[in-house]
């Protein structure tokens, strides 16, 4: 896979010749042919196959799952994996706004080989809203307490855009309770921590993303509604990503697209340069949501592959 990532793995304590090795090292790739038709159908929703339907190479049906975790919390999640999968079970984390639904291209290669989880964070997708706004470290507390009561040992946790910070946060509370973590377009660039900037970059990116994608987010936007939306902005453009990656010492990638106006090169640079373990990937041709067009690269660097 040399020929589609490029990799960040200079001295962690030169950014900025980290982020010009990318820039001198990332061969373009075109969008891969035949992305996964199944994702249209993650618009209805409503059933528990619809994350997945239209996917012969997972044998088992997906499920369903809704575990209480104590007061209000509640978390609802699609559980896969074929029979007689093997390795770490994985994790998948999303962002902002939107639930587990746009992670299926990428859950769907996973499952070949691996149990996968897809959790929808309190207040997002089919899981319901507590009683006060939660801040990054309470769905990294969150995501800690499910992880207990699934019973899940060192799983690989892999975060996408906030999904990425509460996969960060909970490294750092827990040291040891995850076997790595993936970041895929980790925010909030620490020169644009404000929403008018993040606002641009998003509408940037919602240009280059296929038509699903952006139906998909949009939907999810809608149904978490613009009020919420609004409230989980301060706490995600408040947390410093780059400081708490800093305190962890469990193994960390950070992973761009290529073409992510929301997660820049320098910043990713400046994520791999903070953390005592840490490398960057950058997928050629990809935006923000590189594991949506991009499910097979971004699968291999979950697993460990090495590009």
């Amino acid at each position: 896979m040399t020929d589609v990532l490029a990799e960040a793995d200079e001295p962690v304590d030169n950014a900025d010749r980290a982020a010009a090795r990318l820039d001198a090292d990332v061969v373009p790739l075109a969008d891969p042919p035949g992305l996964p038709e199944r994702a249209d159908a993650l618009l209805a929703g409503d059933d528990a196959r619809a994350l997945h339907r239209g996917a012969p190479r997972v044998a088992a049906t997906p499920r369903r799952t809704t575990v209480t975790l104590g007061g209000e919390a509640e978390v609802v999640a699609t559980e896969l994996g074929a029979p007689g999968t093997r390795g770490a079970t994985l994790v998948l984390v999303h962002g902002i706004g939107v639930s587990g639904r746009y992670f299926a291209p990428l859950a769907d290669v996973l499952a070949r080989d691996h149990d996968v989880l897809v959790p929808d964070l309190p207040g997002f997708g089919r899981s319901p809203r507590g009683g006060q706004r939660p801040t990054v470290e309470d769905m990294a507390a969150t995501l800690r307490d499910y992880l207990r009561a699934a019973d899940l040992d060192r799983p690989v946790l892999v975060g996408h855009s906030m999904g990425a910070q509460v996969v960060v946060e909970a490294m750092r509370q827990a040291p040891g309770a995850a076997s790595r973590g993936v970041c895929i377009g980790t925010v909030i660039d620490s020169q644009a921590r404000n929403p008018v900037r993040q606002a641009l970059r998003l509408a940037r990116d919602g240009l280059h993303e296929p038509l699903r994608a952006n139906a998909i987010i949009t939907s999810d936007y809608l149904r978490a509604g613009p009020l919420w939306y609004t409230a989980m902005l301060r706490p995600m453009l408040g947390y410093a990503t780059e400081e708490a990656a800093a305190q962890v010492t469990d193994e960390l990638m950070f992973v761009r697209g290529q073409q992510d106006p929301i997660c820049t090169r320098r910043w990713q640079a400046e994520l791999v340069a903070s953390a005592p373990r840490a490398r960057g990937v950058e997928v050629a041709g990809a935006g923000h949501v590189t594991m949506f067009t991009h499910p097979e690269e971004v699968a291999a660097l979950c697993l460990g592959e090495t590009p």
